[in-house]
């Protein structure tokens, strides 16, 4: 499963959609202000994979130090391809 967060991690949906995530073993992508949750300690125990659209978070002026190591940055090509592969997509939190 993959859940696609938008929202800040301070938003009642940000945090929804990581609790999703968790519960469900699912991997995330983070987009607009989503990406903020790439930052170093805001995933927390999180244990799926996690992707960052490189553009917002550029856009954001988050640096690639600031970001978490399990953290992976993509590009709206591999977005693509990575919501096509899998079988279940959930969000936009």
């Amino acid at each position: 499963m993959l859940v696609i967060i938008k929202s800040a991690p301070d938003t009642t949906d940000g945090a929804l959609g990581l609790t999703l995530a968790k519960e469900g073993s699912g991997d995330l992508i983070l987009l607009q202000n989503g990406v903020y949750f790439a930052q170093k300690e805001r995933l927390g125990s999180f244990p799926g994979a996690v992707y960052v659209l490189d553009d917002d978070m550029r856009l954001r002026g988050i640096k690639d130090s600031e970001m978490d190591a399990r953290a992976k940055t993509i590009d709206y090509d591999k977005l693509t391809d990575i919501i096509t592969g899998d079988d279940k997509v959930v969000g936009l939190f």
